[in-house]
């Protein structure tokens, strides 16, 4: 039924040929962060489109604005790029050039991927003046600095050798010739997608004689240097140019939605990053309503619309309408009288972007609904670091929307048809660790370091973290208590009604104490204990100490005592465990060695861990966390959570062992942090035939766990291995209103039941099947 409705507005990808010359959109009305939607910026916080100019703001390394719609094909055809440039830097120094990259290409393969970091060779003027192909220097003629009103042709005319003979002139506002650069290349350069760059480093040395090698090194994202551009009025001309208008992004980026049991519909659609003076309005479209509007929101740049009474036994496709595009999906109908799945996912590192094979596995599970759990975003993603700020501050929020595109351009396709909901984790805020008290500010007088974290609170403004909560927690139902924070911050803790599911969704970051202060003789360190005489377990007891905060306690205790109407089971949603299933070798005292700890074969085991007190997890603090345990068990709730790079089964102790709710960890969809749980003592009271890293155990802070099934990092032999080897992958839980039993599988990102054997499983130890009401396993 859902591809009935997608198929009119799928359109088929069908190359064409730049027969005609190309130009594309650069809007030359506005003034605004966003280059439209044939191009991507990198990083966006460093452009601004201004007057139908990309000018570059923030001078550094690699500084680029790729073509999305139209890049080279394998075709033999000649070709031309055209474009102006204006120095608006005051002064150039550094090695760094302005010009074209053509030619980028990357690992996958995918535009995407190619536009964020794609690779291939440079051709414009160093900050010398002479212009170049491939490698800067050269005997063609400098031209007199500062370079204002310039036009850069490069040209291509392939030859019967299998070669292309390249050639780029330097002309005057004239038309009059300044200077010409030439080369031979062999023409596996000439193929892929091009850039616009203004970068204070040089191009990596190439050969262009011989054929591109599988690897070019990327261009430094250095800030050292100084020079900047205006390019404008972009010209391709020639059939080796193909036209990929599919592959435009905007100005509605992607969509995400919750569709109640009452008709209540959700939907948020975020927009690309219109400038925050821009007064634009969105329109909703659903099959049988009226059309609704909505402002663009200025710091978040989304659009949120809330319908009631809506027909939740019906499909609905809609369409959000924003600066003269549209964007269509579907709403799906409420499930009912039949088995739910849900996808969970969490920890999306920058190794494997855009996760082609993940997304099409996911999907292949046919999922009803997908819950993302945190850390949608680390500090590698998409490059060029991150802008931390307290005060309000647009470009940070810029740098943030630009890595959190990457997000929405990886699930997109998932997204536009079915339900989902999402987590801001500490990453999401630009914090290592997060430790919210309230969402009081960080003390970042000394910096913004592990120190500013560990003092407990929010580095970033409350203007920052309402906007990340606002991306991404925006399509939930209105929080159960709304005021915000003291600060300003928003709360986003609330409860949703889908078909037989009844989540509760709870932030458990935000109002969680800081260690740090509470115990200073401990000199905890980045959630670590650093004197060895401090016992975690006897010692970190306080009467003080918040987890979920009194207002998301009261609201979990309320939810726990009011099921919604026909209600088959009760999940609890959050980022992290509450406990803490990780272990390091006994001479290791905090994770810092985590990314260095041995990666083993299959089946192979490390000889001296055991558990350990990480204060980043939910194990701490102890009574407000066994509060909480009690509500859920209260409930017979379900915790989906993430954050642990590991995925795990287990069943929380209240009094004792086994007598709580279970947990369900994600795997990471990719990380850099591969924990492990390996403890050399074993388990307790296991099943038959278990690992011996299951059964009941105490975790770091003493809390009693029973550990039915974990997916440790290990050797894979597959390649990238920083990927691979580290145990990433998804869950996926079967929810049985008949029986009322959860089937839960945490699989490999690789596989899915679609794929051959042995690629059509979950991680061993999985699937597990439990039933809430009575807390039992029972497969």
């Amino acid at each position: 039924m859902i591809l009935r409705f997608l198929l009119p507005f799928l359109a088929a990808v069908v190359i064409s040929h730049a027969a005609e010359p190309f130009v594309p959109d650069i809007a030359g009305n506005a003034t605004r962060p966003w280059p439209g939607k044939d191009f991507w910026s990198n990083p966006a916080e460093d452009w601004n489109l201004s007057q139908g100019r990309f000018e570059n703001t923030f001078s550094g390394g690699n500084r680029n604005i790729v073509l999305l719609t139209a890049e080279m094909g394998s075709k033999s055809e000649p070709f031309s790029a055209k474009v102006n440039l204006e120095q608006i830097s005051f002064e150039l120094f550094g090695d760094g050039f302005v010009g074209f990259q053509a030619g980028l290409q990357s690992p996958s393969g995918d535009y995407r991927e190619t536009a964020v970091s794609g690779t291939g060779f440079g051709a414009g003027i160093d900050f010398k003046g002479r212009p170049f192909i491939g490698n800067p220097g050269g005997k063609a003629t400098a031209l007199p600095l500062p370079l204002r009103g310039i036009t850069l042709e490069l040209k291509g005319e392939p030859q019967a050798s299998g070669t292309y003979e390249l050639q780029l002139t330097a002309l005057d506002e004239s038309g009059k010739v300044l200077s010409v650069a030439k080369a031979t290349a062999e023409r596996s350069w000439l193929q892929g997608m091009i850039s616009l760059t203004s970068s204070t480093q040089a191009p990596p040395k190439v050969d262009l004689t011989t054929a591109r090698p599988a690897q070019i090194p990327p261009i430094s994202q250095q800030r050292d240097g100084e020079g900047r551009f205006a390019l404008s009025k972009l010209v391709l001309a020639g059939e080796k140019f193909e036209l990929r208008p599919e592959q435009a992004f905007g100005p509605v980026l992607w969509t995400t939605y919750t569709f109640d049991n009452d008709g209540t519909l959700c939907l948020l659609a975020q927009a690309a990053p219109f400038a925050r003076n821009e007064k634009l309005e969105g329109e909703l479209t659903l099959e049988g309503r009226d059309p609704q509007k909505a402002n663009l929101d200025a710091a978040s740049r989304t659009l949120r619309f809330r319908l009631l009474k809506v027909d939740p036994t019906k499909d609905h496709p809609f369409q959000v309408t924003l600066a003269g595009d549209v964007y269509k999906g579907i709403v799906r109908a409420t499930p009912r009288g039949r088995p739910v799945k849900v996808a969970s996912l969490s920890c999306n590192d920058a190794v494997g972007f855009p996760h082609h094979d993940l997304v099409t596995n996911v999907g292949a599970q046919e999922p009803d609904l997908l819950a993302f759990l945190g850390d949608q975003i680390y500090e590698e993603i998409g490059g060029y670091g991150l802008l931390y700020d307290q005060r309000p501050n647009d470009r940070a929020i810029v740098c943030y929307l630009r890595k959190y595109a990457l997000h929405g351009w990886t699930w997109r396709d998932l997204l536009r048809d079915r339900p989902s909901i999402t987590l801001p984790d500490d990453h999401d805020v630009f914090h290592g660790n997060l430790w919210g008290a309230g969402g009081k500010a960080a003390e970042v007088s000394h910096g913004y370091s592990g120190p500013a974290q560990d003092s407990g609170g929010y580095k970033m403004s409350p203007e920052f973290v309402n906007s990340v909560h606002r991306t991404q927690t925006g399509n939930l139902p209105d929080p159960g208590d709304p005021a915000p924070c003291r600060s300003g911050i928003s709360v986003y803790f609330t409860r949703h009604a889908w078909g037989p599911l009844d989540f509760v969704i709870l932030a458990d970051r935000q109002f969680k104490s800081a260690p740090a202060p509470l115990f200073p003789q401990a000199q905890i360190k980045n959630g670590w204990s650093t004197d060895a005489e401090w016992n975690p377990k006897t010692d970190s007891v306080a009467a003080d100490s918040d987890l979920l905060g009194i207002r998301q306690e009261n609201y979990l205790a309320r939810w726990a005592k009011s099921p919604a109407k026909d209600a088959k089971f009760r999940i609890a949603l959050s980022q992290t465990p509450f406990c803490a299933p990780q272990t390091l070798p006994k001479t290791v005292e905090d994770d810092s060695e985590v990314p260095n700890l041995k990666i083993y074969p299959a089946g192979g085991y490390a000889q001296n861990d055991e558990p350990k007190p990480d204060f980043d997890t939910n194990a701490w603090p102890q009574a407000p966390r066994l509060k909480a345990l009690k509500l859920l068990a209260e409930a017979h709730a379900v915790h989906l959570t993430g954050d642990q790079h590991l995925g795990s089964t287990g069943q929380y102790g209240v009094s004792g062992w086994n007598d709580g709710p279970w947990w369900v960890c994600s795997p990471a969809i990719a990380n850099i942090w591969p924990r492990r749980w390996m403890p050399l003592e074993e388990g307790k009271h296991r099943r038959d035939g278990a690992p011996k890293y299951t059964g009941e155990f105490s975790d770091g802070f003493g809390n009693a766990i029973t550990i039915h099934a974990v997916a440790n990092p290990h050797d894979d032999s597959r390649e990238p291995s920083h990927l691979y080897d580290r145990a990433p992958g998804y869950t996926i839980t079967t929810w049985e209103p008949s029986s009322g039993h959860v089937k839960i599988e945490n699989w490999p990102y690789w596989a899915s039941p679609a794929k051959a054997a042995p690629d059509n499983k979950p991680y061993d130890g999985w699937p597990i099947v439990i039933d809430p009401a009575s807390g039992k396993r029972l497969e």
